[in-house]
């Protein structure tokens, strides 16, 4: 027989109570002192008797020390209790986790929500911990974590599949038209990818092969298919880098747009340095074209900004993500024209007033077939440092050209015309110069307006 004093009032693990053998104290040998004051507790520890226990803190417990821990318990108030309100605390909380994993998860990448889990598992664990030390209630925890942890990662896989399947049909609908980089910027957005027809202020960009049918008559079927998709690789390339969007090939011509499907408050300036560098990209390709017996080519290159309208437009047979409107049909015409003022590329007015740290020229007021009204229109000849210092003076003297015809004025203009001639012989110049010999022959019409009216695409 051992006889236990309880003295100690902390954890109880096997042994933390002093024993005393029973015979011991039937014999006088303990001192008093082991005793006085003292709760007493008689037992057996011996294995043979058979009162050892299994307990959570032990497989052998000796039985009497479980009674020691209770009166333990009792007398520090240590004693864990399950409150009445457990089971509806319980229900509360899972409600609770619940509402977070369905309206948080959702609106969380994989791995922010993975995040989010295990932080919701850690607060579950340290809130039933402070229930445990600091109010000494017992409340469930295994089927709030259970829950917690079953819940989120189906939310998480449920996640990741509608994502993976989300970027698959962005992939299959933009890919054909936009870069990669601005399809995984959508997704990464979280915008919702409207293809529903709707009005934009956007820049559309028209580029063509100039004396294509000629270019055709010299090269088989097989190398002319060859040469285009040479020559449209680099252009596709470029309009790509500039954040625009492919709308369709047209034989030698390209068309593209900016400003949908993401919105872009640069577009006229990305489609006018798109431009330039389509005008670049193309006259690099002589040397590739030489050495492969072909002709050289160039472009012609034009861009408007403006309201259009943009969307899924077609047939129930066939549908294509374009653009539509006043503004792209003038960007066409735009682009026609460069042919007749000799230059690689013209921007209406519209796209001027939108760019910035562009040099550009005027070049004409004119009234383009299907449109009524006169535009301006001018050449983007590249961003202000790369333009040379005297590329600028003739730019503004071309400004003091046009300031003195509209005014009539044909002998200041045919002055100036001709001193930059002498410069650089430029068909823009003998253009002006044409019109003011006609127009010493036949002057214009009373209320004169200074535009110039092509009747042709």
């Amino acid at each position: 027989m051992r006889v236990i004093c309880l003295t100690c009032r902390r954890t109880r693990l096997p042994g933390s109570f002093r024993y005393v053998s029973a015979k011991d104290v039937f014999a006088t040998t303990v001192p008093l002192e082991y005793l006085a004051g003292k709760i007493v507790l008689l037992g057996a520890s011996a294995a043979g008797l058979l009162d050892l226990r299994s307990t959570p803190v032990g497989q052998r417990y000796i039985g009497v020390e479980v009674h020691a821990n209770i009166v333990g318990g009792l007398l520090d108030g240590n004693i864990r209790q399950q409150p009445s309100y457990a089971n509806g605390l319980e229900l509360f909380l899972l409600l609770a986790v619940a509402l977070m994993t369905s309206l948080i998860l959702p609106r969380l990448s994989p791995l922010n929500a993975l995040l989010f889990l295990v932080a919701l598992l850690v607060a579950i664990m340290a809130s039933n911990f402070w229930f445990w030390s600091s109010l000494k209630l017992i409340i469930p925890a295994a089927s709030l974590l259970c829950y917690t942890l079953i819940a989120s990662l189906l939310q998480i896989n449920y996640g990741f599949f509608v994502e993976s399947r989300n970027k698959r049909h962005l992939s299959r609908v933009f890919g054909q038209y936009i870069p990669p980089a601005l399809v995984e910027e959508m997704d990464d957005s979280g915008e919702e990818a409207s293809l529903e027809g709707e009005s934009r202020d956007m820049s559309v960009l028209f580029t063509d092969v100039r004396g294509f049918t000629t270019l055709s008559e010299k090269v088989g079927a097989r190398e002319l298919t060859q040469l285009m998709n040479e020559f449209l690789t680099p252009i596709t390339g470029v309009i790509h880098d500039k954040r625009g969007t492919i709308d369709k090939y047209m034989g030698d011509c390209v068309m593209a747009f900016w400003g949908a499907p993401l919105p872009d408050e640069a577009h006229a300036q990305n489609a006018v340095l798109a431009g330039l560098q389509i005008i670049d990209a193309v006259a690099n390709l002589e040397a590739a074209f030489a050495r492969k017996g072909w002709p050289p080519i160039a472009v012609g290159v034009g861009v408007s900004s403006g309201e259009m309208n943009v969307g899924n437009m077609g047939s129930e047979f066939r549908i294509a993500y374009t653009v539509m409107g006043d503004i792209v049909n003038l960007g066409s015409r735009l682009e026609g024209l460069t042919k007749e003022y000799g230059v690689d590329m013209i921007i209406s007015k519209g796209t001027v007033e939108r760019i910035d740290g562009i040099v550009v020229r005027e070049l004409d007021l004119v009234q383009v077939k299907g449109k009524n009204e006169p535009v301006a229109i001018f050449e983007p000849l590249g961003p202000v440092g790369n333009v040379s210092v005297e590329r600028k003076a003739a730019v503004e003297d071309f400004a003091r050209v046009l300031a003195a015809y509209r005014q009539q004025d044909w002998d200041q203009a045919e002055e100036k015309l001709r001193r930059l001639k002498d410069l650089s012989d430029e068909l823009l110049y003998n253009i002006y110069l044409d019109r003011i010999a006609r127009f010493r022959v036949a002057a214009p019409a009373s209320g004169w307006d200074g535009v110039f009216r092509h009747l042709t695409k």
